[in-house]
Order: structure tokens, then sequence, then C-alpha cells
């Protein structure tokens, strides 16, 4: 009878059986494209390449480079990811026996004796869990998808780090650039007061022109300062991200926003699931879930310990090791948790009841990643049919303020056209800079929720 008990545990712990089959499946509700994808264009974009290089913007480069050998918030990243690692080499140290060298010694007397009698004692003990019901590989497998889900989370953060700086970049230079045109709005708003002016004192214009072209000067001037602090506040945000000091940053020359005119290829839906390391890292997440639950019912079970122990104890320390005074023994400890008011059984909801949650949170990861796209190819969309009108719009506002000056200047119209003209053309060479930075933001957010691989290499480049 013992021997055929002993059977059954061996073929058991060669077996590993489970007492948990995986839940996990990955997302598989694909959309055959996008619904905001023109037709014509699902060729994939070369996911390796690094998107920025596409603006050829060479400052932007040296920014993003800067960015990703110096961003602290980067550098917590990093330690995160060599945490998990080192948690997960620390978990696999439970595939090895432990072994303990113990030692004493020490000096007694018996009542009614008048001699110290000395003690001395060491051995080596060993022990091993039998892992019976994988509760153990399911600990160890759990690690190690938490250690990868860090790393893709490290991936995505390399992926929202390339966005944000090129963001604030170009924020800079949208800033450089409404500054310039706000002073060479001031210059032109300077030359009509004068020219209004002359036209007062030689009594041809009334005092109500020069005072409306004045309050339209000062307004323009009062502007002036705000974009500066805006433009110094922008710089730095950007100095933080490139974990500088702000105000200590040189960011480039560059003071007019390019006019981009290239867009990316989307590629099909099903790339996205690769693409993305936040997704990734949710269905790793998900899995190490299902093993906790796996573990936490495994826990439920017996436990089988093996320990052994070899030493020698005596009166005299160099005859610890001597035939008479050596000791072994070999144990198989079993422990079966009988009482525990529920514990073991309740963790093994609490576990489930995660993997439900994580379930929910990797659906839910998935549609919004969808959603970012699908937002992103429509605004991208929108803001190219803008720019569109913008310039055209603009074209007219500088015709209409010419033929306005042209017309006061012969004395055909009063001032109100020419103040009309002059807010309507600033209103509009303002609006095609914004709308300049909206095309360019529309493509930095279209190209992060596309995901990508090119953070491989970044990683392997620092890892080296």
């Amino acid at each position: 009878m013992k021997v055929y008990v002993l059977t059954i545990l061996i073929l058991l712990f060669m077996a590993g059986c489970s007492l948990h089959d995986p839940q996990v499946t990955p997302f598989a509700e694909m959309p055959e494209q996008y619904k905001a994808l023109p037709s014509g264009q699902d060729l994939p974009l070369a996911d390796h390449e690094r998107w920025w290089l596409h603006f050829n913007d060479p400052q932007l480069n040296t920014v993003i480079a800067k960015g990703f050998a110096e961003n602290l918030d980067l550098e917590i990243a990093w330690a995160r990811l060599r945490q998990a690692e080192a948690l997960e080499r620390k978990e696999r140290s439970s595939l090895w026996p432990s072994l303990d060298l113990n030692g004493s010694a020490g000096r007694s007397r018996f009542s009614g004796s008048t001699t110290d009698v000395a003690s001395y004692q060491g051995s080596l003990a060993a022990g091993y869990e039998l892992d019976l019901w994988q509760k153990l590989s399911q600990q160890r497998h759990s690690v190690s998808l938490q250690r990868g889900a860090v790393a893709q989370e490290l991936k995505s953060f390399y992926l929202t780090l390339a966005a944000q700086l090129a963001e604030a970049y170009y924020q800079v230079v949208e800033l450089r650039d409404r500054i310039a045109l706000n002073r060479e709005i001031i210059e032109s708003f300077a030359k009509t007061v004068e020219f209004v002016e002359w036209r007062y004192q030689r009594g041809v214009a009334p005092s109500l022109d020069l005072y409306q072209a004045r309050q339209t000067l000062l307004s323009s001037q009062a502007e002036l300062p705000l974009l500066e602090a805006e433009q110094q506040a922008a710089g730095n945000r950007l100095a933080v991200l490139l974990g500088a000091l702000p105000g200590t940053q040189d960011f480039g020359t560059l003071a007019v926003l390019p006019d981009l005119q290239l867009s990316f290829a989307q590629g099909l839906p099903a790339n996205l699931i690769t693409n993305r390391p936040d997704i990734e890292a949710a269905f790793l997440s998900l899995q190490a879930a299902d093993a906790d639950v796996a573990a936490a019912i495994a826990d439920r079970f017996p436990s089988f310990k093996l320990t052994a122990n070899y030493g020698g104890q005596g009166s005299e320390l160099n005859s610890l090791l001597q035939s008479p005074n050596l000791f072994w023994n070999l144990l198989a400890n079993m422990a079966q948790p009988v009482v525990d008011g529920g514990r073991r059984r309740q963790e093994a909801e609490r576990k489930k009841a995660v993997f439900a949650e994580r379930a929910a949170a990797y659906r839910l990861k998935v549609l919004k990643a969808f959603q970012e796209v699908e937002d992103a190819l429509v605004k991208e969309r929108g803001v190219d049919a803008n720019m569109q009108i913008l310039i055209e719009r603009q074209e007219v506002t500088a015709a209409t303020l010419r033929l306005a000056l042209e017309r006061y200047q012969q004395g055909i119209d009063d001032f109100l056209p020419v103040l009309t003209a002059q807010a309507s053309d600033a209103s509009a060479r303002i609006a095609l800079i914004t709308a300049q930075r909206q095309r360019i933001s529309s493509r930095i957010q279209l190209a992060r929720s596309l995901g990508g691989s090119w953070m491989d290499a970044e990683m392997n480049e620092r890892s080296e």
C-alpha cells in the first residue's frame, strides 16, 4: 500500500497536474479596415521606422534623441523594469532546493556538578517543495508575465514620450511663429497709425480715425507679452521633458512651422494588436491574473515538502564530524489546510475577480486603441480640409485689406472698412498658423495611436 501511494505521488509530481484550465483568449473582433480610412490607403507603414524622421527636421531629431537619453520619467520606467526582472529571478529560486548551514556552540552545567560541559553541533539542512499542483510554477509564470507587461509598458512610454517631445517642440515653434506674426502685425498697424495721423494733421481724416487706429495698434501690442510668456512656459515644459532645468535649454532656431504634405499609411486593423505595446501589456497582465487564479486554487490542496539534515554533534569541536558523532535524517512532510476560516477559498475568489477585472480592462484597452486611430484619422481628414479653406481665406482677407487701404487712401471710403479688413486679415493669419500646428499634431497623434516596433531598437541600444 505504501509503495502504491508513493508511486501515485511520483506520477503526480512528474505530470505536474494543473487544477485550472487557462481562460485567456486574445481579442478577435477585428474589423476589415478602419471606418475613417479612405479606400486605396491601406498599405502598412514600415513600423520599424522612427516616424518623426518623416518630418525631415534635424532639430526635432535632436530633441527626441535627447529626451530618450535624459527624460526622468523614462528613467523611472527603466527602474521599474529592473525591479520586475529582479523579482522574476527571485521567483525562479523556487525551482531549486534550499540548503542551509546551521551551527551552534554552548556550555552548560548540571545541578550538583562542578564541571562545565561543552556542546557543539553543525549540520547542513536541505529542503524542497514538490510542486504537485503547479502552485509554484504558476506563481513563477505569473511573475514572468508581469515582467513582460512592465517591458511592454516601457515600450508604450517610449511611444508616448516621442509624441510628447514632438508636440512640445512644435508648440515652441508655433509660438515663435505667432510672436513673429504679432510683431509683423504691430509694424503694419504702426504704419497705418502714422498714415492716419498724417491725414489727421492735414485735416483730411477725423480724430475718430486716429483713435481707432491707435486702439487697434495697442490691442496687438498687448498680445505680445502674453505670447512671449506662453512661449517661455512652453519652453519650460519641453525642458522638463528633456530632464533639464527650465530656461537652460536651446531648442534650435526653427521659427516657422513646416508645411507637412505627407501622411502616414495606416495598415490593417489587425496590425494594431501587435503594434500597440499597451495592448500587449494588458494582455500579459490578464495572463498573469489567470496564472494567479491557478496558484490560488492549488494553495487549497496539500503541500508536500522533503527535508534532509546531515551533521554532527559532540563535546569537542575537533571531533564534530567523526563517525560516532554524525547524524542524518530524511523527512517527507505533508500539510493540508483544514480550518482557515475560508481564507484560501476567498483568496481564490478574489483572484478570479481580479482576472475578470483585467479581462474587461484588456477589451476596453483594445476598443480605446481603435477609437484613438479612428479619431486620429477623422481629425487628419478634417484638419487637411480646414487647412485648404484657411489658405483661401487668408488670400481673400489679404486682398480685401489691400483694397480697403487703397480706397481709404484715395478718399473713397472711411476708415471703418480698413479696421474691419485689418482685424479679419490678422485673424486669418493666426488661424492659419494654428491650423498648421493642428495638422502637425494630428500626424503625431496618428503615429502614436498606430504604435510600431521601433521602440525595440531604442531599448536595445540603451541596454547595450
